[in-house]
């Protein structure tokens, strides 16, 4: 692989990225600080704006193809590193709310409650199927929700490369580049005007009749990072590698064009099993396709282009003859010397009994050929002012007011200022004292903070080796917060103080089990606060473990990990589920069902996550899941810390 760059850092190199797309597009506005570019000012036709982001690095994904017609906003990453919940929440802020005119003396608002907001925009999240980016978004999401956004998502699971392997069995098919024409076809039907709810089915529809494969000659290479040791012979390429070297189904010899094409268009073809006669399912006889070929970033454009001539020859062998045709880097892989094919079944969307009846037909080709100004969208018209001055910095200024009047918390109403004169009533009602809830809770970060090396010593061999590092730094930060006094246990509701402990975690754990830790919480501090209240006439004893289903249930719906997956969940379900009669026993219970929870995944075989990826060496004991491990180790400490 080439290792050498212009930018031998990849520090900063996402903003100056942000800042080249934006600047390429007049209508475009960018957001540093989340990394967010919207459309400005909003379209007047859409009852809907389009959303979609992810990592870093598969540019021109997904600022460029952010402009009327299209995305009305996306969000970036670092490289390959799903956005932030936090991050995700200001984009679709901005595309809810996607004007600055929300009140004539916004200078000079203290009180959030006076703010007159404009109309709002209903919001759907186009997300690729990566763990990160499901629950980063889904986190998003459900914050969005909370604060009055009707919100939807549709996710992109287009690779079937994987599609009947063991490791995709619950991690599912990976999201590659017919994401973007997703993007496409949903911005222009919102453009049209179209429902929330028809853009929803609209979609979900278009995925499902959607298939995708790539191939790589060799790995990409990240600027300023280390050579990958894993590399392919001269002669070797791999079918199936993903867009963040993920492994792929098979490596295979390169023998000539013409039989790669070969092997992965009858992937493509042979996705869907097939029918009566041995036909393929996938596409039927006289089925209208779309075929979208992708460059990864590497393979010259004399090369793509004799290989399109390879793919329509292949096709026209099956009798598909694809009545529009895209080829260029549409969402690519750094500098990955690879590409993939991707086919529309459009003839199988137009049957489809969702969008037949009740729901308003769509015109794929039309919404396909529909102008757009997202400038990386081939044949994009784009229309720029007489002059081509741009006031960036006023416009900086102006969506970070828009964003501090929507964030909750930019101003203190009323409900936050008497918040501290009922914790009595609060805690009186949950039954616990809120002294040793905060015992419990430096118990359990001490206890984290000591186990960070054996929780890495686990990872280490089942996964990136990054979980007693990720575990022990949110609780370090959760120590922080309270000698700090940004978290005082009495004067916060337990509602809000789980809520601020998720922000916490959030904002300081990263990856996976950061955003399942935000989610779990966030829910958590919803269901508490939906079930006490500051009235004494109301006043109605509840454990506060008895709210954990609703926090689990609310987690369930952004990952399909269950027991037996080998993951967090084979610990947090059995806390979850704990019943006893008194707060003390209950904690005792609980750890003992934790502990029993997590010491059952020793041995056992990942189907979730990034370990499914990771071979264990041949004789080797397989530890514990660390994450599950981790739990323990927080409810152990938890209720030791309660008990002193």
């Amino acid at each position: 692989m080439s290792t050498k760059h212009i930018y031998n850092s990849s520090d900063g190199l996402v903003d100056k990225s942000l800042q080249g797309a934006v600047a390429l597009n007049p209508s475009l506005r960018l957001h540093q600080a989340s990394k967010s570019v919207y459309v400005y000012p909003p379209s007047q036709q859409a009852k809907v704006s389009v959303l979609s982001g992810g990592g870093a690095g598969h540019e021109p994904a997904h600022a460029s193809y952010t402009g009327y017609g299209m995305l009305a906003a996306s969000v970036s990453g670092e490289i390959f590193a799903s956005p932030s919940a936090k991050q995700i929440l200001s984009a679709i802020r901005l595309a809810a709310y996607p004007g600055d005119d929300i009140h004539p003396r916004r200078n000079t608002i203290t009180d959030r409650s006076a703010v007159h907001m404009p109309h709002r925009k209903d919001v759907l999240v186009i997300i690729n199927n990566y763990t990160g980016d499901r629950l980063n978004f889904g986190l998003a999401i459900e914050k969005a929700r909370a604060e009055g956004v009707r919100i939807d998502s549709v996710v992109v699971a287009d690779d079937v490369s994987l599609l009947h392997s063991e490791s995709s069995s619950l991690v599912g098919p990976r999201g590659l580049a017919g994401n973007i024409l997703v993007c496409k076809i949903l911005g222009a039907l919102a453009e049209r005007g179209s429902s929330l709810e028809n853009l929803k089915r609209a979609g979900d529809t278009v995925v499902s009749h959607l298939a995708s494969i790539g191939v790589g000659l060799e790995h990409c290479h990240v600027p300023g990072s280390i050579a990958s040791s894993a590399t392919m012979d001269e002669d070797e390429c791999e079918v199936g590698l993903g867009l963040h070297n993920e492994p792929g189904v098979r490596r295979m010899k390169i023998q000539d064009s013409v039989k790669l094409v070969d092997e992965m268009v009858g992937k493509l073809l042979r996705s869907r099993g097939v029918v009566d006669g041995g036909r393929d399912s996938f596409i039927q006889e006289g089925d209208i396709t779309v075929l979208f070929v992708n460059n990864l970033g590497g393979i010259s454009q004399l090369e793509m282009s004799a290989l399109m001539t390879d793919i329509l020859a292949r096709l026209a062998l099956s009798d598909i003859h694809p009545v529009r045709i895209y080829s260029s880097s549409f969402m690519t892989s750094l500098n990955a010397p690879g590409f993939s094919i991707s086919l529309l079944n459009v003839s199988a969307v137009h049957r489809a009994p969702l969008l037949s009846a009740v729901y308003h037909p769509i015109d794929v080709l039309g919404l396909l050929d529909d102008p757009t100004e997202a400038h990386s969208w081939l044949g994009t018209p784009r229309f720029w002012p007489s002059d081509g001055r741009r006031d960036w910095r006023g416009q900086q200024r102006a969506t970070d007011k828009v964003l501090s009047l929507m964030t909750p918390g930019s101003g203190t109403t009323k409900a936050q200022a008497e918040e501290t004169s009922t914790e009595v009533i609060y805690w009186s009602q949950v039954r616990v004292s809120p002294e040793k809830v905060k015992a419990g809770i430096l118990g359990a970060c001490r206890a984290v903070i000591e186990g960070e090396a054996l929780l890495t010593e686990y990872d280490t061999i089942v996964g990136d080796g990054d979980c007693g590092m990720t575990f022990s730094r949110g609780a370090k930060a959760i120590l922080s917060a309270i000698e700090t006094r940004q978290i005082e246990v009495k004067k916060l509701s337990p509602g809000r103080l789980i809520h601020r402990i998720g922000e916490i975690l959030e904002d300081n754990m990263g990856g996976t089990i950061g955003a399942l830790f935000a989610i779990f919480f966030t829910a958590w501090a919803s269901a508490i606060e939906r079930m006490i209240h500051p009235s004494p006439s109301a006043f109605a004893p509840v454990h506060l473990m008895d709210t954990l289903s609703d926090a689990l249930a609310s987690l369930s719906h952004h990952t399909p990990a269950k027991p037996g997956d080998r993951t967090i969940m084979d610990a947090l379900y059995p806390l979850c589920h704990t019943t006893t009669t008194s707060p003390s026993d209950m904690i005792e219970e609980a750890c003992r069902r934790v502990h029993e929870g997590a010491l059952s995944t020793k041995g056992m075989k990942p189907r979730l996550g990034r370990a499914v990826y990771v071979e264990v060496k041949e004789g080797q004991e397989i530890p514990p899941d660390p994450g599950a491990w981790g739990i323990t180790l927080l409810v152990k400490g938890f209720g030791d810390g309660f008990r002193e």
